[in-house]
């Protein structure tokens, strides 16, 4: 094997293939030694390696190169030029700095049949002379140079060398010794570039015939004009108006553009068609939305705390998170908006809150009900194919307000359906989505419009019945029931202050006492918020403003509700006393907590369980559940399981027609059917809530202030409440303190010991 020392220049940027040409201008100092060297002491000769100097590998491939001219230049660097002359293989490295050098060894190159090299020749040279007719930016003279090379280990060194293909590409031409596989490798490239090409080309002449288009149009409408001019015909005042109002409109080019193309079908639209209304629409939509107008918010914390506090009693949760959202964007200038969601019982003063946040910061306000609502058109918009088609719901209320940073109230979005229509809670997505609703499109609109400004509050009563796909982009605060006291406390401080106002009375004639506003909501109200007790105020102010002016003397409200409200609506105890089989059970619903009596009874039959008192169906699974627990407990219960054989079992649930339903109610049901079974009374004093598993185990129930605040009004001294819900109830001690003896437990067999253990059978 023939070995060789020469010196070695490494350049990673740089490909030099055999029989091709490259120059270079060298500026580093070790790099002009080893030029020196190379032309004093091996005839211009050494080797070339596409490589950093690190990069280096064992057996690495590299060119045999001879300087074919060396050029001082006047800034100090020199100019070389380098033409290859074949591959040879790197058997080891000496690297010392400007005298960097190798062993290498030639390589053998594998012979290929005359005719099978004639053929690929050929079929290089044709495909090669394509690629030429393609590229416009090289010329057909370099066809010239490969016209006469037949010799497929030369012809595709010298081909690659014009290719405009990546360098690690040509790195690999390089390194492979087999023409024959470089044969195939630049068959791959010709067609690959050939292919990019030709859609670069078909590019270029679709844009050429756009720009002739353009031309042709502009000189058209030039010659119109010229044409109106020598007929004296006006240009249309409608369309000048519309014009100049797309000049003066603040928005995105796109936008501008995509209206000034309407414009122009406007323009050339016949005056009796249907069309021409639907473009009108539509321009005046772009037109009308608020595409860079915002209102100037109020960012004092204190001037909105103040602002918050006077509108609104309470609802203490709320307000925090209000302050800490402008606090935090005050401080880090952020523009991401809170999604809220309020969620409780009607009349707690959800949608007022959310108008009085608008209020506090400053913004414009705008309100939609999305309850009942089943067609997503109705929130992104309908097509402009369809007649009769409109922007959604969301563009309209922006369009309504005017600005594109309102605070956005969406109501009851537990109440939506969906059906053959869509989905809309899957439409409101984009809308709410932070990742997404800056470039939101509508469907009538159809340019995206940037809704991240906007600050949406929406509304709800149920959480486990808002859409499980917009929970996950929503921050959900609960708004719970109002106490007695919090009712009274609305009503002097907020409340009788507004309806002295509208209805033009003074303070000495609509001042209430708390014994008056308290037995106007124990004997008149049922509910959790103050709707109902603020129509009765009302009703009082009406009542006094005709008893004043029928007998022109004034009356004193308070001792006289009875005259202004009628009979007392809620005067019969709910909590009568408990006979066998009746227990005492909390439960929570829309307009606040219900007092419910569980009786049990039993008559001859067998086994069969029947129920009443409009329940649903977890309610009913409860009783089935309550029932087999008991069964697999007999023994320990010390009941015969005869009773259940011989027994049919019926058990009802009282109080109003409201629909019963939810897992609290399991130990109730229990109980009352233990007292039925042991024979023994469970005073009416003690109340309890909770699930029962079919081991025993009491489970976390919810609506815990609504219950606790119910047990209170109702006498309750002794509640049972799961242990889960220990840690839940630490905010509500004002409310029940030295009132109410709470007992939590773990197992039914806890209430079992304290109710019956202790009786004697």
């Amino acid at each position: 094997m023939l070995k060789t020392n020469l010196p070695l220049l490494t350049l990673d940027n740089i490909v030099l293939l055999p029989s091709s040409k490259i120059k270079l201008d060298i500026s580093d100092s070790n790099t002009k030694k080893l030029i020196d060297i190379a032309l004093n002491y091996f005839n211009g000769h050494l080797f070339f390696v596409s490589n950093d100097i690190d990069k280096l590998k064992e057996n690495q491939i590299g060119v045999i190169t001879k300087i074919s001219m060396r050029l001082d230049l006047p800034n100090g660097n020199i100019k070389i030029g380098l033409d290859g002359i074949g591959r040879a293989r790197v058997l080891n490295y000496s690297l010392n700095g400007s005298t960097n050098s190798v062993t290498i060894t030639k390589v053998d190159i594998p012979q290929v049949d005359p005719i099978e090299s004639l053929a690929d020749a050929r079929t290089l040279k044709e495909m090669f002379n394509d690629y030429l007719e393609n590229k416009k930016s090289l010329g057909n003279s370099i066809l010239n140079s490969i016209e006469n090379v037949n010799d497929i280990n030369i012809l595709t060194d010298m081909i690659t060398d014009f290719m405009s293909i990546p360098l690690n590409r040509k790195k690999a031409y390089v390194e492979e010794i087999n023409p024959k596989k470089r044969v195939l490798m630049l068959v791959d490239d010709l067609n690959y570039e050939l292919s990019l090409l030709e859609y670069e080309n078909s590019l270029d002449s679709a844009i050429e015939k756009n720009l002739e288009e353009d031309q042709k149009k502009y000189l058209l409408k030039e010659k119109l004009k010229i044409i109106q001019d020598e007929l004296g015909i006006e240009e249309n005042s409608d369309v000048k108006i519309l014009q100049d109002k797309i000049n003066d409109l603040d928005c995105p080019i796109r936008v501008r553009k995509k209206l000034n193309e309407e414009l122009e079908r406007y323009k050339l639209c016949n005056s009796n068609s249907p069309e021409i209304g639907i473009l009108r629409n539509y321009i005046d939509t772009l037109l009308s939305l608020p595409w860079s107008v915002s209102t100037r918010e109020n960012m004092d914390i204190e001037s909105i705390r103040k602002s918050l506090d006077e509108s609104h009693y309470g609802l203490l949760d709320v307000k925090e998170r209000i302050l800490e959202f402008m606090a935090t964007k005050k401080y880090t200038k952020s523009k991401n908006n809170p999604i809220i969601c309020l969620v409780g019982p009607p009349g707690i003063g959800k949608t007022s809150m959310a108008k009085a946040i608008s209020v506090a910061l400053k913004r414009k306000c705008v309100k939609i009900s999305v309850g009942g609502i089943n067609d997503e058109a109705e929130i992104t918009g309908h097509r402009r194919a369809y007649v009769g088609a409109l922007p959604g719901k969301i563009i309209t209320g922006i369009m309504k307000v005017g600005v594109n940073n309102p605070v956005f109230i969406i109501d009851e979005i537990d109440k939506m359906t969906k059906d053959i229509k869509g989905d809309p809670a899957s439409s409101l997505l984009e809308v709410l989505d932070k990742e997404q609703n800056e470039r939101f499109v509508d469907h009538f609109v159809e340019e995206e419009f940037d809704l991240s400004k906007v600050m949406f509050i929406l509304t709800a009563n149920y959480t486990s019945q808002i859409p499980d796909e917009l929970k996950d982009r929503l921050e959900i605060i609960e708004l719970s029931s109002y106490t007695s006291l919090e009712k009274c406390a609305i009503v002097k401080n907020c409340l009788l202050k507004k309806l002295r106002l509208e209805y033009h009375l003074t303070k000495s004639e609509l001042n209430l006492s708390d014994e008056s506003i308290l037995y106007i909501i124990n004997h008149y109200t049922k509910e959790s918020g103050i709707r109902e007790l603020e129509r009765l105020l009302r009703k009082i102010c009406r009542k006094y403003i005709c008893y004043k002016l029928d007998s022109k003397k004034s009356i004193n409200i308070n001792k006289e509700i009875v005259n202004y409200l009628g009979k007392e609506k809620y005067t019969t105890p709910i909590n009568y006393e408990n006979s066998i089989g009746v227990m005492n059970a909390l439960s929570y619903h829309p307009l606040g907590g219900e007092l419910i009596k569980i009786e049990s009874t039993m008559y001859p039959g067998d086994g069969k369980v029947t129920s009443s008192g409009t329940l649903g169906d977890m309610m009913r699974e409860s009783i089935n559940l309550s029932l087999a627990y008991i069964k697999s407990h007999a023994k320990e219960f010390s009941i015969s399981f005869d009773k259940f054989r011989e027994n049919d079992f019926f058990v009802h649930l009282t109080n109003s027609g409201l629909k019963k339903d939810g897992p609290s109610a399991g130990v109730s049901i229990t109980s009352s059917l233990l007292s039925l079974l042991k024979n023994v009374s469970i005073s009416n004093d003690i109340a309890m809530s909770g699930e029962i598993s079919l081991t025993g185990k009491i489970l976390r129930v919810g609506g815990l202030k609504e219950k606790i605040i119910l047990a209170v009004e109702n006498g309750i001294k002794k509640l049972y409440l799961p242990e889960e819900n220990k840690n839940d109830i630490l905010e509500y001690t004002s409310i029940y303190k030295d009132k109410l003896d709470i007992v939590f437990v773990d197992n039914y067999m806890d209430i079992y010991k304290e109710l019956f253990k202790k009786t004697k059978k």
